[in-house]
């Protein structure tokens, strides 16, 4: 299929952590080296951390890149067999007289083999949508790249270089394009990513390595493959971390479902041993929401170092608590239970509270009781809400919204029901109850209180979302897709009113190609036709 033997090395690295990434890289080179390969292809920065954002401004943070990079070269002179291409930043020896940018670096990829820097290439087209601040943050090269490997021709790309409807620029010239990515999840991204490589290779094979691995909102989620010359899938990497020895014919697909539970499940895991964090805690309301996420957190970090607390009010019902006690049991959570009540009585007799005040009061009351074991015995406190409740501020800010990581902030309502009844269904077992999955929401704050009293019903609430937030289109356009105008307008109003609190909320993993978070950047302040 190739003419060379080719893997992936699908590392991990975290921004900034130059001496960590740089082991992750060795380590790798040695087991190819080892395995007789001729070239191992990593993923975009990886010796630097993907995205670099502004901290690609710092001269000394660019040094330390080339730095690690030199290190690198003389290791590679004790496996002079192997060649490398690894992605990293460099000093720009010129500016780009069309960008107005504080830009002072490339991103770039270098070639490496026997103690010898063969080449580095600049990527030259630089994204700037969606979490994406390349233009921004680097200076695009000019320069194409072709080294010699083992008598093969490669040439050498990074990531956006291969988007669009563009075709390589090499010719007949090179036997393979490898291309160098920091690419991750969204639903349809492993899709884009196959179409986009064929519509570049034009009839020559195609090499496409990625990141693996959770860095803040990203998840990298691998998958390197390889395209033949006609545009063929021969290669598909797993998502997972490590060396991918390139053999013809292999594919690790994962099902729609498993691939997303492991990215969000990935995306809480990495989070916390990058910020160095051992231990989490989350109210359980007995609820699906805060069920899911406690499933996640003991995937992630193990069940053991997870605490739940139930916090019943006045209006709390019996199943409520019940649901949570059995969500803690089937996971093997430590359970706690610390009613508000006393609390509540105390703000009752200090203040004249509003019915709706008296609603977010039991919220904040909460907040502070998990803010308080999060500060007493270092634990993360995961804020719970799902991206519909995000969608319209169905939360109190400073309440239910407060945490340091929001696992499910990406995922609608309608998907959090889905991804509990697999996480069941994975697990052979109930893990979160069904009363939890199948009983109407409620954030049960009043009596007899439903989500349905105040929002759409579920299906056509996420039916507007996607079509207003995921696909940035018009009210109007919504109406058209069949959803009633009053439920249209009204949450399109609910959308735009809640974008001051979601500018206060927790980062968490990016599931979906709009997310609420660094690549959806809309003002608070705005007055405009909702039609």
């Amino acid at each position: 299929m190739l003419p060379i033997r080719l893997a992936f090395a699908q590392t991990n690295p975290i921004v900034g952590d130059f001496a960590g990434n740089l082991n992750q890289i060795k380590s790798s080179a040695l087991e190819a080296a080892q395995a007789g390969i001729d070239l191992v292809i990593y993923g975009e920065l990886a010796l630097c951390g993907y995205p670099l954002g502004d901290l690609s401004y710092r001269r000394d943070i660019v040094a330390s890149s080339e730095a690690a990079l030199n290190e690198l070269v003389a290791f590679s002179e004790a496996i002079p067999n192997l060649t490398l291409l690894v992605g990293y930043s460099r000093i720009a020896q010129h500016e780009n007289p069309s960008q107005s940018s504080k830009a002072i670096a490339h991103n770039s990829a270098a070639a490496i083999r026997a103690g010898e820097l063969l080449g580095s290439y600049d990527k030259q087209l630089l994204p700037n949508y969606d979490v994406f601040d390349d233009w921004r943050n680097f200076i695009p090269g000019d320069q194409e790249l072709v080294i010699n490997v083992s008598g093969a021709r490669v040439g050498v790309k990074i990531c956006e270089d291969i988007w669009g409807n563009q075709k390589h620029p090499f010719g007949t010239d090179v036997d393979l394009i490898a291309v160098l990515n920091g690419s991750p999840y969204t639903f349809t991204k492993s899709a884009q990513r196959l179409l986009a490589a064929k519509n570049y290779a034009n009839g020559v094979p195609i090499a496409y390595a990625n990141l693996c691995g959770g860095q803040d909102e990203l998840v990298f989620d691998g998958g390197s493959f390889v395209l033949d010359k006609n545009g063929a899938e021969r290669y598909q990497a797993g998502f997972a971390e490590g060396l991918f020895q390139v053999v013809d014919g292999k594919h690790a697909e994962l099902g729609e479902d498993e691939k997303l539970y492991q990215v969000l499940v990935c995306g809480l895991r990495d989070y916390l041993k990058k910020t160095r964090q051992t231990k989490l805690v989350l109210g359980l309301s007995g609820g699906i929401d805060s069920a899911l996420c406690a499933a996640l957190a003991a995937a992630a970090i193990g069940a053991e170092k997870v605490v739940g607390v139930a916090m019943p009010s006045r209006y709390s019902s019996d199943h409520s608590v019940s649901d949570a006690k059995a969500v803690a049991r089937n996971l093997g959570l430590e359970y706690r239970e610390v009613p508000i009540e006393p609390a509540h009585l105390a703000f009752e007799q200090m203040l004249a509270l509003s019915p709706l005040a008296q609603e977010n009061l039991q919220a904040r009351l909460r907040a502070v009781i998990l803010m308080g074991i999060s500060n007493s015995e270092n634990r993360l406190l995961l804020t719970t809400g799902n991206k519909s409740e995000v969608a319209v501020g169905y939360s109190t800010i400073y309440g239910d919204s407060a945490g340091g990581f929001a696992p499910i902030k990406d995922l609608l309502k309608t998907d959090v029901w889905r991804m509990s009844r697999f996480v069941n269904e994975r697990a052979g077992k109930e893990l979160i109850p069904i009363a939890s999955i199948e009983k109407p929401p409620s954030a049960e704050l009043r009596p007899g209180q439903l989500d349905q009293d105040t929002l759409p019903d579920y299906e056509i609430l996420d039916g507007i979302i996607r079509i207003l937030v995921e696909q940035n289109q018009t009210a109007s356009q919504a109406v058209a897709a069949g959803y009633p105008e009053d439920l249209v307008l009204k949450t399109d109003a609910m959308i735009r009113a809640a974008e001051w609190k979601r500018s206060q909320g927790a980062i968490g993993t990016k599931l979906s190609e709009v997310s609420f978070g660094s690549g959806r950047r809309v003002p608070i302040t705005t007055r405009f036709e909702t039609r």
